[in-house]
Formats: structure tokens, sequence, C-alpha cells
């Protein structure tokens, strides 16, 4: 099997740029995410490698390999996969556990880690509005720990939130300290720094997490941590 050493070799190029901006194909790094993927049904376009260990891959270099690789400690495969597209009205519709929805949630490892949450707690699906960062992003992608194989998630305006019908819940500092949503709603996190937009938190029915007076607020991740949590048992009683 040959190895290709070469930054200018047109697979090198391909992943470079699904790791930079996944916008069409998308890169999972390391054996289990790659091989949960083609578990799941998710066809690759492209394995690649760290040297020759596998028949069906393309092998690179060491060097050229870990020139790629977004990890501190670089793993042995790569796949490369069409980024997946789900309709955010499907989520929207489906009509059984809360959609959490992320309004201009702009850390990656932040929705990454909620996408985690979702599927940890069954919710819908996740929709992304404007101003989040993408879920399919290398560092996102790390943050759901595989869990963005299994959750629909999709983008969509506030305005689609707004028309789809479902009861509205924000988490807000402002709020009233009452159990979230159980079933057929949306749940709002907002950004790090602002929060929930106002046209949102409008029509929404703002709640809070209660907890003692040594700390301001929480981290977006752990509020969705405890809140889908709440929900989930709610769910189950």
């Amino acid at each position: 099997m040959k190895t290709i050493a070469s930054r200018h070799n047109p697979s090198f190029k391909r992943l470079r740029e699904a790791l930079r901006r996944p916008e069409q194909e998308i890169a999972l790094e390391g054996r289990k995410q790659v091989e949960d993927a083609i578990a799941a049904g998710w066809k690759p376009a492209l394995l690649v490698t760290r040297g020759p260990i596998r028949e069906d891959a393309v092998a690179f270099t060491p060097e050229l390999f870990d020139a790629l690789s977004d990890t501190s400690t670089p793993q042995d495969l790569i796949g490369l996969f069409l980024r997946p597209r789900h309709d955010a009205g499907d989520i929207l519709r489906s009509g059984r556990a809360p959609v959490v929805v992320l309004d201009a949630v702009q850390d990656p490892g932040n929705v990454g880690t909620i996408i985690r949450l979702a599927a940890a707690f069954d919710c819908a699906g996740v929709i992304l509005l404007h101003g989040c960062a993408d879920a399919y992003s290398p560092k996102a992608v790390r943050a759901s720990a595989g869990a963005i194989l299994a959750v629909p998630v999709a983008q969509a305006r506030a305005r689609a939130v707004l028309d789809s019908g479902l009861p509205l819940f924000a988490a807000d500092a402002r709020g009233a300290p009452i159990d979230p949503p159980a079933r057929e709603a949306a749940l709002v996190f907002g950004s790090e720094g602002g929060g929930v937009s106002n046209e949102l938190l409008l029509a929404a029915t703002a709640i809070r997490i209660p907890m003692s007076g040594r700390v301001e607020s929480l981290n977006v991740a752990a509020s969705a941590a405890i809140l889908l949590a709440r929900s989930f048992a709610i769910r189950g009683t």
C-alpha cells in the first residue's frame, strides 16, 4: 500500500477543507467515532489512517496525518462523511419530548455538550438559531462524544420556532423556579453572555434554576444539564 506524504495530495486537501469548513462534508476523528458512524448507517466517502493499517483506507505518513488532526493526541483514523441534513420543521413537529433550541450559543464545546445532553435525556432534537457555533465543527463533534450521530440537529430562524405552535420555555435568571416542560415544547437556552434574545424571551415562559446566592449564574451547558435531567425525570413519572 502506498503511503502518501504530500500536502498537495487531493485527499489531504479534501480532509483539510472538511475540518476547516464542514459545510458539505464532515471529518470524524478516532476509531470509535468512525466505527460508530458506520454502524449507525453513515457511509464514509473517505477513510484515512496514520500509516498503512487498514486495507480499506488511504494511508498517510504520521507527519502528514498529524498535520490534519485537530487534537493534541492524534488518533489513527479519520473518516470523511457527507454532512447530515435534518429539517427543522420535522424536529419541531415531532410531537414527543421537548425540542432544545440554542439561541446564539457561540462556544462549540457548549453546543456539542448540549447535543450530548439532548441524547442522554431523549429530546426530540436540537435547533440552532443565528449566531450558534457549527454543531459539526471538530470541537463540537468531540464534545458531543458521539451523540451527534444520534440526535437530529438543524438550523432555523427564530420565527420558525415562534410559528411552530410549541409552548416556549426559556432558561433565564429572572424567571420563575418552575419545572421545565416534559413533552411537546421548546426549551430555549441563550448565549453565554447575553442569554435568550428578547424576541424569544417575550414569547416564552422564563424558567429559573433555584440555587444559592454564592454564584450569579451557571454555564449554559450546566443549565441545560439540570433542566433537561429534570424534564426527563418528570417524563418518566
